[in-house]
Order: C-alpha cells, then structure tokens, then sequence
C-alpha cells in the first residue's frame, strides 16, 4: 500500500465522530536517503518528536476509544501530518522509529518498551529522562534511548502505578510498584532525586543464571564456588 493511500486511510479514521467530514488530505512528506547522525541532525529529531507528543497527547482520548489494531494507522497519519505540515523531511527509518516511538507512548511504556521486551537485558535504570542504562550479561550499559523532558518521564511512572491505585508526587517522592510481568518497579522524584524523575526497573531472567553464567559475566570467580564443604558443616 503507498504511503499516500496509508495517510488518506488514516485521515478516514480520524473523520469527526457523527459528522463524516474527512481531515484534508496532504502530500506524504518526502523521506530521504540515510542520514549522518550529527548533532543538528540529533536536535531537529528531538523538535520533531516534541511537537509529535503535543499532537498525540491531543488526540489520546481518540486514540484509546478505538480497537487497538486500528491506533498504529492513526498515529501514522498524526505523523505523516505533522511532518508535512511543518516541512521535515526524514529518512523512511526515522519516519519508522518516530511512529514506534508515539505508539509506544500511547499503548505502552514509552522509550522503556522496546527494553522491556529485550529478554537479554535485566535491569533498566532511568536517571533523568537522558541517562538510560540497562544490565545486560551482568555490565552496566548507557544506552541510545532518552524520554524528551522530565515531564515525559512522569507520564511513563504515572501509567506504571495508576493501575494500582498508587501515586508519587512531592508529598510521597517515593513508589515501587510491578508490572504485569512481575518486574519490579521503583521510582523517585523530587525533592528526594537531584537529577530528575528516576525509574528502576528490576527483570526477571527467563532463564535462571547459573554458577557458570556468573563466572562467565565477571559477576563471581571460580575461586568464589570452590568452598571447603566443612565449612558449611561446622567441621575443622
């Protein structure tokens, strides 16, 4: 399907409630070849993704009343219209990436999504919205994800623990909480974090570590499991 027919379809499916009028179909913006990722490059991507957040959180209650297969159609056209309407031209990867992005700010957890779903990754750590590190294989690593401000940030902890009747502001700073998963969340905000909004999120191996995945990550030495078992015994 053309990315113009994907628009005019998207546009549809966003037609007044009762009234059948259609949003004015505009020219699909133009994707260019792969670009440098150069920090002009860098903040033009950032501007982009500000005024898309504007857009979607505009449109969320729309977004959310639909059946879920029909809101990745919809946020392609708020995509497609903003970048035409504003003149950015973006590569077809970028365009890809900024639609996952909203996707995942509306029907998920944001920038942590796609680390969620990393099964290799075992912690996530959140210091401000752009310090984002994960454990993987038991190192610590900065990784490219960020959320776009501190209030991004507070957004994402506010869909983690309002399903569960909780809440963090200035008067409780502090939360843990779990995800569906059973992943283990804990948040801090102001006045106890100087850094902003801090997230923790603690994984759940699929497949439970053993003596040799320890060694092997740096974590213990073989030096560590070679115990006397008298010791255990109380046995000199």
């Amino acid at each position: 399907m053309s990315l113009l027919r994907r628009v005019e379809r998207a546009q549809q499916a966003l037609a007044s409630p009762g009234t059948g009028e259609l949003v004015p179909v505009m020219a699909p913006p133009p994707l260019l070849p792969p670009q440098p990722r150069t920090p002009a490059r860098e903040a033009l991507l950032h501007e982009i993704r500000t005024r898309l957040v504007g857009e979607v959180i505009n449109a969320f209650d729309t977004l959310l009343d639909d059946k879920a297969t029909d809101i990745r159609g919809k946020i392609e056209g708020i995509v497609d219209r903003t970048l035409a309407a504003n003149g950015y031209a973006v590569t077809r990867d970028e365009r890809l990436r900024l639609v996952d992005e909203m996707a995942d700010d509306v029907t998920g957890f944001g920038p942590l999504e796609p680390l969620l779903h990393d099964e290799s990754i075992t912690e996530v750590m959140v210091n401000g919205p752009s310090h984002v590190y994960i454990e993987r294989n038991g190192k610590i690593e900065r990784v490219d994800s960020s959320f776009l401000n501190n209030e991004h940030v507070l957004r994402i902890i506010d869909r983690i623990i309002t399903p569960m009747g909780r809440r963090i502001d200035e008067m409780s700073p502090r939360v843990d909480a779990r995800l569906p998963d059973g992943s283990r969340v804990n948040a801090i905000v102001e006045p106890l974090s100087l850094v902003g909004p801090v997230i923790t999120v603690r994984k759940f191996a699929t497949k439970p570590y053993t003596v040799d995945d320890l060694i092997r990550f740096g974590t213990a030495t073989p030096e560590m499991f070679s115990i006397d078992p008298t010791l255990w015994s109380g046995k000199k």
